[in-house]
């Protein structure tokens, strides 16, 4: 708010509490409290506080925006469905927290959040008849798979692309999802092998690579009537 419209809140709170005293350095002093917070915010807040007791003080104000605000924050969610879909990639852990953020952020100031319909939803995988395809028709939606290891199978655990990584449980109970993805899936979706090579098998490789390079240091200090 502005020092003008300092004056307007310490005239509205007068008016809500007629026995609280007010002078001319009054609205001022409340700018230098209030001045981060819009007019309209704590005229709402000063109002609540003035249900509960004959008095207001700036601090009782700022107290009361705080708790509406985190109360918006808190209900602009469903049951774990969020109002928006966060706009990040979800396997952008920083990304995706950020975007959440922001959501609570505009909850509570006030901003309308709107639920997304179903077909803005599918959009990106269903085809022009709204169908979404089977899961195992791969290469049907081969175009539309997203970034990041859930992008692909999990070459370890047969996880199907979209779907988290699986663990396997003691007894007969079913497989646990993972919060990270298998390390061979995360490899394959950067475009690495699956497998790991052994230590025996690199140990070759250099050892052949070794063999070669002396080879060519060889030919290279041949006299060049011993090549001939």
């Amino acid at each position: 708010m502005n020092p003008k419209e300092a004056v307007l809140l310490t005239r509205y709170v007068r008016a809500l509490c007629p026995q609280q005293k007010f002078d001319e350095y009054t609205a001022d002093a409340w700018f230098d409290v209030l001045g981060d917070w819009p007019l309209a915010t704590a005229q709402e807040a000063a109002a609540a506080v003035a249900r509960k007791q004959p008095f207001v003080s700036p601090a009782e104000i700022i107290a009361e925006i705080r708790q509406q605000r985190d109360a918006k924050a808190d209900s602009f969610q469903g049951p774990g469905l969020p109002a928006e879909v966060p706009d990040a990639d979800p396997d952008d852990i920083q990304a995706y927290l950020a975007a959440l953020r922001t959501q609570r952020t505009r909850a509570a100031d006030g901003e309308q959040l709107k639920r997304r319909p179903v077909a803005e939803l599918i959009a990106g995988v269903a085809d022009s008849f709204g169908r979404i395809p089977a899961e195992d028709a791969t290469e049907e939606i081969a175009e539309v798979r997203r970034p990041g290891p859930l992008g692909i199978d999990c070459p370890s655990c047969h996880a199907p692309m979209g779907r988290p990584c699986r663990a396997s449980v003691p007894g007969n109970r079913p497989p646990r999802a993972l919060r990270t993805p298998h390390a061979a899936r995360t490899r394959v979706a950067m475009g690495g092998p699956a497998e790991l090579e052994s230590p025996e098998v690199i140990e070759q490789r250099r050892a052949a690579s070794l063999a070669h390079l002396e080879r060519l240091a060889a030919i290279d200090n041949t006299p060049d009537e011993e090549v001939s």
